[in-house]
């Protein structure tokens, strides 16, 4: 038994994707120019990032010491591209939504932290040292250390089509 009437599942069929708009707003406006997490909207959102990325670091520490500083970030990108494509699979287009939502938020945080290589100012959970920032090691070890930016820059511009597509796609496919 549906819980909802068909005339409101109807109006959110339609009208249900421009409710994600203002928190997209929120997400891009306080979190694009900053990563001091300061307030309880950017706790919160930073929170949300970093229990996926340390998890990424446990799962793919078993596939070496390259991939243990990549998993992290790798896990952080690809939980909400799974979460996002398994709710469009099912037809859950508010699901969708938010995981193309969280996914570019992802982008935007990991591209900061990759921004970070050179300088390591970021403070590491746990206190760790400048030695064990993941982007510092991932691109020394690949020789990119110089690229820092641009690699960031990449990351960063990610975000962009996630959101666009959050906003565009569910119109289109249901």
């Amino acid at each position: 038994m549906h819980v909802l009437s068909i005339e409101r599942r109807e109006w959110l069929k339609q009208y249900g994707w421009g409710l994600l708009f203002t928190p997209l707003c929120v997400f891009f406006v306080l979190t694009a120019d900053s990563y001091d997490s300061s307030g309880l909207l950017g706790f919160l959102v930073h929170s949300l990032n970093l229990l996926p990325h340390e998890a990424g670091h446990f799962f793919f520490r078993f596939f070496g010491e390259f991939m243990m500083f990549l998993g992290g970030s790798l896990w952080q990108i690809l939980l909400p591209a799974i979460i996002a494509w398994s709710c469009f699979r099912h037809d859950q287009r508010i699901g969708t939504q938010l995981a193309l939502l969280w996914l570019g938020q992802n982008f935007i945080d990991v591209s900061i932290y990759a921004a970070d290589a050179q300088d390591r100012a970021l403070p590491l959970l746990g206190g760790l040292g400048p030695e064990s920032h993941d982007w510092y090691n991932i691109l020394s070890m690949l020789g990119m250390l110089e690229h820092t930016q641009l690699v960031a820059g990449i990351i960063f511009f990610f975000a962009i089509p996630c959101w666009a597509l959050m906003l565009v796609v569910p119109r289109w496919v249901w």
